[in-house]
């Protein structure tokens, strides 16, 4: 029997790029007075797990449609789709890059199969965000001037006055009562990339997340419907401070090929051998053509020179691809093993030398809260399920490589330049800060686990077959 609903309306602020533990730090201190009286003072302050990539816009997915970003062929913001660039010489649906006006064709690329909360919950409202299928013209309140927010805050130091956009536009937009309301902050996100991650531009806009739940109160009080709204803050990825980059893309063109990558797609746009897709700049996706064309994808093993010779680089951490029997084989200076989904959905992982994870001993079967639990404060919480899914998609590379702490793999074509980066699969980056105004029923927690706590709440039911788990029971 269906339950009733908890709450009648969902807010949901994205405050893209913050840290768990800079946001626990600041909370602990008293800095965020708004958020500890009004949402963990009754309710649960915590961290999840996010996904790999740890990237805006696929680290949305978990939020939006319940799964994991290579279940719902998202595998990064850039991407190659071998396929179709073997069987089309002009196709939208070659490759992509969602940093700029690629950015619209998100809803396009995901399986219409999956269904976001927006087209489950009709009254519904979308601020700065491009993963908005099934939102109503009306709901999406910034489809028209989100591209130059999104310029603004990327090419300016002005991100501020574009949180202040977005804050204003969701208060306004609480007069219309909508059930749930998505809104991203991108400040804390912008201002790491161009400072560090503890720059006060960047704290501030940690403060502006506080002040914006103070004014969500006030309206709600107004309004008599605070008791009645679930209040969710939580992001969809961490950063880290870079000193150096990697030039990857001149690393594959030195080894002879000839890469596709972004922003310059033309320069091998029917004679491509290779493809380089970076993600969060500490993440790519790494693609090769076989001597039997672009239609197969190619097995780890064989490409262990190419292994081998991307971890003899001091900025490169994990290599990951799939072998010849379909499991995720994963490789470090640490070591090396293999994992995969059997038949009865536990995860296996076997080592095959030392531990690319540098994990203590795990079982070599386990269900998915087992590997979240034994891994959650490790230095790679849930890696093994994140490179399985991850590599589940179609979309994704040959090989998948994370960067190192303090590296990234991107040092050209990237203005301005960054100085923090994201989307590998270390703690500091898949570690997210989670408040809700409501009790949680686990302690160990995916992102993705909260689409169907939420629908659940609010009195929907949530679709079968999505990745998380119910946490409102």
């Amino acid at each position: 029997m269906k339950k009733p609903a908890s709450f009648k309306s969902c807010i949901f602020i994205m405050a893209d790029g913050a840290r768990a533990d800079v946001f626990e730090e600041l909370l602990n201190r008293g800095y965020m007075s708004n958020i500890s009286e009004y949402i963990v003072k009754n309710g649960t302050y915590g961290k999840a797990i996010s996904v790999f990539p740890s990237t805006t816009g696929p680290a949305y997915a978990p939020f939006l449609l319940g799964k994991f970003p290579g279940r719902c062929n998202l595998p990064g913001i850039r991407w190659f789709d071998r396929r179709v660039y073997a069987r089309k010489l002009f196709s939208l649906y070659r490759s992509r890059s969602y940093v700029g006006l690629e950015g619209f064709l998100m809803n396009y690329d995901i399986p219409k199969e999956a269904k976001t909360i927006f087209e489950i919950v009709p009254r519904s409202i979308s601020i700065l965000n491009e993963l908005s299928r099934g939102i109503s013209f009306g709901g999406d309140k910034t489809r028209f001037l989100r591209i130059y927010y999104k310029i603004k805050s990327h090419f300016t130091d002005r991100c501020d006055e574009v949180d202040l956009a977005a804050r204003d536009i969701l208060i306004d937009s609480l007069k219309q009562r909508p059930q749930f309301a998505y809104v991203v902050f991108l400040g804390i996100d912008t201002y790491s990339h161009l400072y560090h991650p503890f720059h006060n531009k960047v704290l501030e806009s940690y403060l502006r997340i506080d002040e914006t739940v103070g004014l969500i109160v006030k309206a709600l009080k107004a309004q008599g419907g605070l008791d009645e709204t679930l209040i969710v803050v939580t992001s969809d990825h961490g950063l880290t401070q870079t000193h150096s980059h990697f030039d990857m893309l001149g690393f594959l063109d030195n080894l002879g090929f000839k890469t596709f990558y972004y922003p310059n797609i033309f320069k091998h746009y029917a004679d491509a051998n290779a493809a380089n897709m970076v993600s969060g700049n500490a993440m790519s996706h790494i693609y090769i053509k076989g001597q039997d064309g672009w239609e197969r994808k190619r097995a780890f093993e064989e490409l262990s020179e190419l292994v081998d010779a991307l971890l003899e680089r001091p900025e490169v951490d994990i290599v990951a691809g799939v072998d010849e029997m379909g499991r995720a084989r994963v490789k470090s200076e640490k070591g090396e093993a293999i994992t995969w989904i059997d038949d009865e959905g536990y995860i296996r992982y076997e080592t095959v030398s030392g531990d690319p994870f540098g994990y203590s001993t795990l079982p070599r079967k386990m269900s998915r809260d087992e590997i979240l639990r034994y891994s959650f404060y490790s230095n790679y919480p849930d890696a093994p399920l994140q490179i399985i899914q991850l590599l589940e998609s179609p979309r994704s590379g040959d090989l998948v490589v994370s960067a190192k702490h303090g590296f990234d793999l991107r040092a050209k074509h990237e203005k301005p330049e960054h100085h923090s980066s994201h989307g590998a699969l270390f703690k500091e980056h898949i570690v997210v800060p989670l408040c809700i105004n409501t009790r949680l029923s686990r302690e160990f927690i995916r992102t993705v686990d909260l689409y169907p706590t939420i629908l659940t709440l609010l009195g929907f039911d949530f679709p079968h077959g999505v990745d998380g788990v119910n946490l409102a029971d």
